[in-house]
C-alpha cells in the first residue's frame, strides 16, 4: 500500500519519459507526446525511440538509459507487452518511482500467456522498488502539472477528482465538465490495476485540498475489505459518487475483457455503497449531472418538491417522474394557494403545484406581481424542500415576441433568477433549471434563445439540464446525498 502522501508526486511529477514515442500521428505515443507539449507540462519530457532522433522538433533517444539526467519521476509505456520486463530494468537504472503502462492486452485477454506476463510485470516491479499505474489505462491528468492524456482537456483547474477504470470514461467527464463550467482538480484512468487500485487513489482524493467531491467510475475490485473501509472514510469527509459499471450479466462479462474485472453481485455492490455512505447512479449522465447538483446547491431537508413551468401538460409528466423516482409533490398550503390565486390569473391556469404560471412568463411589468413572486412565495410554502424551474417556451414566445423576444427574455430571466436566488440563498431550498433544448432543432433562433437562458442560470451557479428526466432524477440524487448516512 503506497503513502498517500506520496501518490502526489505522481500527479506533479518533475519529470516524465515517454516510452515508445512517435512521429506517427494516429500512434498513442505520437498522442501522449501532443498531450504534454500542448497541454504545457511544466516539467522536462524525454522522448524515447531507438528509431528516430527527432519528434515533433524535439530530440529523441533510443533508450531510456541515455537521457542526460540520472533520475525520471514517471514514465509512459507506450511500446507492446513483450518490451514492458526490460523497460523496468531501464527505469531501475534511471531511479523512476511510477510507470504508466498504456501498454495492453495482458490479463484481459484471458489467455495463459498474457496472465503469465502480467504477472511477471508485477513481480519485478515489486522487486524494483517501481510503482505501476494500469495496464490497459490512459493515465493521469492534473490541469496544475500539465499533465494530460486527452486533447480537449481544459488548463483551468477545478475541484472535482476523477477515478476512473476507463480512460474514456475519464476524458469524457473532463470534456463535459468544461461545458458546464465544472472543473477537474484531477484526473486518473487506473485500467486493470495490477498495483495501483481504486482505494489507493480514493485514499489520496480525499485528503487532497483541491478536491471537494469525487466521482467515481469501477468495474471491479481486488479487495474487497479495504474498498469498504475507504469508501467509508472517504464519503466521511467529501461526496463520493459513484457508476459501477458490470451491473448485469452481459455487463459483467464486458467488464472482465475491458480491465480484466470481477464485478461480483449487483446487490452487494449496491449494499456496499449505501453503507459506506456512497451515491450509486446507473449512468454517465446521472453521474455528471449529480456532481454538478453537489457543487452547486446544498441538498433539500425533504421529498417535497414544486416545479414552476409555464405549460399545464408538462406539469402532469413531472408528477409523474417526480414520484416514480421517489420525490413527492405535494399540496400547497392554503396560504399559499390563496396568495397565488390573487398573483396568477385563472384562465386556463392550474392553481395547484405544479404551478402552471404562463401568464407571469409573458408579464415582466414591475408595478404588478410577476414570476419572481410566484417562485418566492413557493419555495416559502412549508410545504416545498425543493423547487425545479422548467422553461420550454421559446419557440412561442418568438412568434408572440418576435423583434423584442431578446429584451422580453432579458426581463424575465432577471426576474426568475431573482426568485431562484431567494429561495436557494435566503430559505435555503435548492433550486434545479431545465432548459428543455431539441437537440435535433435547426431553428438558430430557437437555439440562441435557449442558450441565452441557459448561460444566466449557469453564471449564477445554477445546475441547469437539458431534459425534465435528467432535472428530476438529479434533484432526487440531490436529496439522496443529504440523506446518505441516515440508518446506516
Amino acid at each position: 500500500m503506497p503513502e498517500r502522501s506520496s501518490l502526489g508526486a505522481l500527479f506533479s511529477p518533475n519529470s516524465v519519459a515517454i516510452v515508445g514515442a512517435s512521429s506517427k500521428p494516429f500512434s498513442a505515443g505520437h498522442q501522449f507526446t501532443r498531450f504534454l507539449i500542448d497541454d504545457g507540462f511544466r516539467g522536462k519530457v524525454y522522448l524515447i525511440n531507438p528509431k528516430a532522433s527527432e519528434i515533433l522538433g524535439r530530440k529523441a533517444y533510443p533508450r531510456l538509459t541515455e537521457i542526460p539526467d540520472s533520475s525520471v519521476d514517471y514514465v509512459i509505456c507506450c511500446i507492446p507487452a513483450d518490451g514492458v520486463l526490460s523497460l523496468l530494468d531501464d527505469c531501475s537504472s534511471k531511479n523512476v518511482k511510477l510507470v504508466h503502462l498504456f501498454t495492453a492486452r495482458l490479463k484481459e485477454t484471458r489467455r495463459a500467456k498474457e496472465i503469465r506476463l502480467q504477472d511477471e510485470i508485477l513481480e519485478k516491479a515489486r522487486r524494483l522498488g517501481i510503482r505501476i499505474l494500469g495496464p490497459n489505462c490512459m493515465g493521469i491528468y492534473c490541469p496544475e502539472s500539465g499533465l494530460s492524456f486527452s486533447p480537449n482537456a481544459p488548463s483551468e483547474e477545478g475541484t472535482v477528482g476523477v477515478i476512473s477504470q476507463s480512460g474514456t470514461f475519464a476524458g469524457l467527464f473532463s470534456t463535459w465538465g468544461n461545458i458546464r463550467n465544472l472543473r477537474v482538480s484531477k484526473a486518473v484512468s487506473f485500467g486493470n490495476a495490477i498495483d495501483l487500485d481504486c482505494p489507493d487513489f480514493l485514499e489520496y482524493f480525499a485528503d487532497d485540498p483541491e478536491t471537494e467531491i469525487i466521482a467515481l467510475y469501477m468495474e471491479g475490485s481486488k479487495n474487497g475489505q479495504r474498498l469498504k473501509s475507504v469508501l467509508a472514510e472517504a464519503s466521511r469527509k467529501k461526496p463520493v459518487i459513484v457508476l459501477k459499471g458490470g451491473v448485469t450479466e452481459h455487463g459483467s462479462r464486458a467488464a472482465s475483457s475491458h480491465t480484466g474485472s470481477l464485478a461480483g453481485s449487483p446487490d452487494i455492490w449496491s449494499a456496499l455503497f449505501k453503507q459506506t455512505g456512497v451515491i450509486q447512479v446507473e449512468t454517465f449522465d446521472d453521474l455528471a449531472n449529480t456532481v454538478l447538483a453537489i457543487s452547486r446547491s446544498a441538498p433539500p431537508s425533504g421529498k417535497g418538491v414544486s416545479m414552476i413551468t409555464s405549460t399545464g401538460g408538462f406539469s402532469v409528466i413531472e408528477t409523474d417522474v417526480c414520484l416514480k423516482v421517489g420525490l413527492e409533490v405535494p399540496p400547497f398550503t392554503e396560504e399559499t394557494l390563496k396568495e397565488l390565486r390573487r398573483m396568477v390569473p385563472a384562465a386556463g391556469t392550474a392553481i395547484r403545484n405544479p404551478l402552471d404560471a404562463w401568464p407571469l412568463y409573458y408579464n415582466i411589468a414591475e408595478e404588478s406581481e410577476t414570476i419572481d413572486d410566484a417562485i418566492k412565495l413557493v419555495a416559502s410554502d412549508k410545504n416545498i424542500h425543493s423547487l425545479l424551474l422548467h422553461f420550454d417556451e421559446v419557440s412561442y414566445f418568438i412568434s408572440v415576441f418576435g423583434d423584442a423576444l431578446k429584451d422580453h427574455l432579458k426581463g424575465l430571466v432577471k426576474l426568475m433568477l431573482d426568485g431562484c436566488e431567494y429561495a436557494r440563498n435566503q430559505l435555503g431550498k435548492p433550486v434545479v433549471v431545465c432548459v428543455e433544448m431539441d437537440p435535433y432543432s435547426e431553428d438558430e433562433a430557437d437555439r440562441m434563445y435557449h442558450l441565452m437562458v441557459k448561460h444566466a442560470f449557469e453564471e449564477r451557479q445554477f445546475p441547469v439540464y437539458p431534459t425534465l428526466e435528467a432535472s428530476i432524477k438529479t434533484m432526487y440524487n440531490l436529496y439522496r446525498f443529504g440523506k446518505r448516512f441516515d440508518n446506516n
